[in-house]
């Protein structure tokens, strides 16, 4: 028996016959990517095709729209000789139902929307975001010490802004509501958010293990919870000084401050955090303290068509929160939308730090902070010779190498430089990137 090339996906179903189960996978499909739904085809992915006339592609038709509401694209196929009713579905604008029930698609299966996820999908759907949503709390909730920060903060980009005015200065941030405060002006300015929305908090662990060594939870406005969290890293962080001397006097002597972790980097992920955390999830931000690493985990995974691995280099910006962004943007706590991560990247090579990992795990965005494994005392260690110790400290600095960079700056011969690239490689140290001309050497990340 003849067999397509494909599998079954997130965005692609297989049905050996015509069923009004086939109804739920195109809902699941409608209601998460769109997809298509092959009739004629087993689900080891064998084509054993289907009988088919116009009677019965209209009689499809007329079920999926009069059950599901949508209006299919269907038709009948040539597959490798044999006839296969191909029926695609474009991603739904609103939630499509069968049966009573609102499904998704997972992977290869279908599942309910639980009571928190359907809440969000229909706010995704509507075009509305949850932090432009009325709150039940009026002006008088509002902390006009933190609304006068806020204004002398972003006075370079808003010089009008009257912080003695609260109710025109959060309408013209579009934080007002008909007198109520939208949730973003709540996080933003409000008295002691966490009375109205809890988890909106962030917790810093130190672990040993498994063992919980200390636990603290800083609450607050956003700007008070991003506040509490850099003193406390300065608090818990190891911190070494190099002196310099560029001059033969006191004035000459420089001190700098070289933290386990660059600051800047981890500043800019618990912003990060805090602008693009989903608020509906039930959990606080999460930061994981343990010898050698740092995690940053936030809840809700990166709004499509964002993933992980598009973190690493230019991007686009999806806001989940909009008016938060907008806010910390205006303060001049973030540069440009969509700049957030790379910036990160860029501050660990400036100081010499390997590149964060970005996952996602367990419903949210982990970011990964991991202490200096290639120190040159390390590298030496390892039994690298020179060659090899000058290409992992080049990556360090510039993220990657190639080849001919490789031979430019040692002078190594081509079949050298493939030996010492392949040995580093051997050891975990890099790992090969890109094919053909665009191929370069990385170091190794932590999922890799």
């Amino acid at each position: 028996m003849p067999r397509i090339d494909q599998q079954e996906g997130e965005t692609l179903e297989f049905k050996r016959q015509w069923t009004d189960r086939a109804l739920e996978d195109l809902a699941a499909l409608a209601n998460t990517r769109g997809g298509t739904l092959l009739v004629g085809i087993r689900d080891d992915g064998e084509i054993v095709g289907t009988t088919v006339d116009d009677r019965e592609v209209q009689r499809i038709t007329n079920l999926i729209a009069s059950h599901l509401g949508v209006t299919p694209s269907i038709q009948v196929v040539d597959m490798k000789g044999r006839p296969v009713i191909e029926i695609q579905v474009e991603p739904a604008a609103g939630l499509v139902s069968y049966g009573g029930r609102y499904l998704r698609r997972v992977g290869t299966t279908n599942r309910d929307y639980s009571p928190d996820e359907l809440a969000r999908h229909i706010l995704e759907r509507s075009g509305r975001t949850w932090d432009g949503l009325p709150s039940e709390w009026g002006l008088d909730e509002v902390n006009r010490e933190a609304l006068a920060n806020f204004a002398r903060l972003a006075r370079p980009k808003l010089p009008y802004l009257d912080a003695e005015n609260p109710e025109q200065t959060l309408q013209n941030l579009d934080l007002l509501s008909d007198g109520r405060l939208k949730n973003a002006a709540v996080l933003l300015f409000g008295k002691r958010p966490q009375r109205l929305f809890p988890l909106a908090q962030v917790r810093v662990g130190l672990f040993r293990g498994n063992e919980i060594l200390d636990s603290h939870d800083f609450q607050g406005t956003l700007w008070q919870q991003l506040e509490g969290v850099m003193e406390r890293f300065r608090q818990v962080l190891k911190v070494r000084f190099e002196i310099k001397v560029e001059e033969p006097t006191l004035e000459g002597l420089r001190r700098k401050e070289v933290w386990e972790y660059p600051l800047e980097a981890l500043r800019e992920a618990v912003v990060n955090a805090l602008i693009h955390r989903d608020y509906t999830y039930p959990a606080d931000i999460q930061i994981r303290l343990e010898e050698g690493r740092l995690e940053v985990w936030s809840p809700g995974e990166l709004p499509p068509p964002l993933t992980p691995e598009a973190l690493y280099g230019p991007h686009s910006s999806v806001l989940r929160n909009p008016l938060i962004a907008q806010a910390f943007y205006f303060a001049g706590v973030i540069e440009r939308w969509g700049t957030g991560t790379t910036r990160i990247i860029r501050l660990c090579h400036e100081q010499g730090f390997l590149e964060p990992e970005f996952a996602h795990w367990q419903g949210g965005l982990r970011v990964t902070f991991l202490q200096d494994p290639y120190t040159l005392e390390r590298l030496r260690a390892l039994g690298l010779n020179e060659r090899q110790i000058q290409a992992v400290l080049y990556v360090k600095e510039h993220g990657k190498i190639t080849n001919r960079e490789f031979r430019a700056f040692t002078g190594v011969s081509d079949e050298g430089a493939r030996l010492d690239l392949k040995r580093l490689v051997e050891l975990g140290i890099l790992k090969p990137r890109g094919k053909g001309r665009s191929a370069y050497y990385a170091l190794r990340r932590v999922g890799d």
